[in-house]
């Protein structure tokens, strides 16, 4: 008896579930404008076979209306669909790419969320919603732009102060980085708020004049290299130095150099049964014609082995360059 009542109650449990209709298409999609105005949100519905998909199709869609960087990295052949506001009107775009796409944002989404998704079982997709509420992000946007402005401000105002012409191009570099970001919270702010274009004019101007300046303060720089170690095999990093100075855009002369590039290489020779190998540590200083340092940087380098000891000091200082070329004077 006990047997026959629980295979009832199961199958009255199991019964609406197998007869159960689909998913009820979720009020956002059926009417987008009621759900999320677009005077109060930006929006984009993103389709996949995938709730993943779907989110990476949504997210795509906002990231092209704040003109941001995508990345297509090849895959098999996705589809979505986009609701998009075009001259006041919304519209459906469809479009199939035979790619993902990964968005690699130039501006960060603030306040951005995501409905739950919704699987359509006619057509095997799924849907999904991203959003961004305007007043919340505009918000953010407006406090993180204040803050910035106000620390490139300082920034200048330390550069102009500075008798230490060397030290001065490090303010303003400093400063110019934050203004690349400022810059880029402003565009994605006006976006939102188009009509704000106006209050940033100044603060823009302001940015544009650090190119000036700093590449003012460039040329007044010039940089002499000199070296500890006088055999020929250390002589790629040397070269690699110089190269670096002239990338950062400045002038590297051994006569007339107003500051000295000081490279003091020590390495220690060891012996194992695999073979030879080599340890390095580079320092790197750069000091005025006072002889007062301005910068320095050094680190140690974990062991190089090769066949022979030649070949072990040939890795060590391909080792050191590289790392020089990633490191130093990466400020500039």
């Amino acid at each position: 008896m006990k047997k026959i009542f629980f295979t009832l109650f199961s199958l009255a449990i199991l019964y609406p579930l197998c007869f159960a209709g689909p998913a009820p298409v979720p009020a956002w999609l059926k009417n987008i404008e009621k759900e999320f105005p677009k005077d109060q949100y930006i929006r984009a519905v993103g389709e996949g076979s995938s709730e993943k998909a779907a989110k990476t199709a949504a997210l795509a869609e906002i990231a092209l209306l704040f003109d941001t960087k995508v990345e297509l990295v090849t895959e098999a052949v996705k589809n979505f669909s986009a609701v998009m506001t075009d001259g006041g009107e919304t519209v459906s775009k469809s479009q199939s790419l035979s790619q993902v796409t990964k968005v690699s944002s130039s501006a960060e989404f603030f306040c951005l969320d995501f409905t739950e998704p919704w699987f359509d079982k006619k057509s095997d997709k799924y849907s999904i919603l991203a959003y961004i509420n305007k007043k919340d992000a505009v918000g953010v946007y407006k406090t993180r732009i204040a803050a910035l402005s106000e620390s490139v401000g300082a920034l200048g105002a330390s550069a102009k102060k500075e008798r230490e012409p060397f030290l001065a191009a490090l303010y303003l570099q400093k400063a110019k980085a934050l203004s690349t970001l400022a810059e880029r919270y402003i565009k994605a702010e006006t976006v939102i708020v188009p009509g704000d274009s106006a209050v940033y004019e100044e603060t823009l101007k302001s940015f544009s004049r650090l190119d000036g300046e700093l590449a003012a303060r460039k040329k007044e720089l010039t940089f002499s290299i000199s070296m500890n170690q006088t055999d020929k095999k250390f002589a790629p990093i040397s070269s690699a130095i110089a190269s670096i100075i002239e990338k950062r855009g400045f002038a590297c002369s051994q006569s007339g150099a107003n500051y000295i590039v000081k490279i003091d290489i020590s390495c220690s020779e060891e012996e194992y049964e695999a073979g030879p190998f080599v340890r390095a540590s580079v320092d790197v200083s750069v000091v005025n014609k006072a002889g007062v340092g301005v910068y320095s940087y050094s680190k140690a380098h974990p062991r190089a082995g090769s066949k022979t000891m030649d070949l072990a000091y040939t890795r060590a200082v391909s080792k050191i360059k590289q790392d020089l070329e990633e490191n130093f004077l990466a400020e500039f």
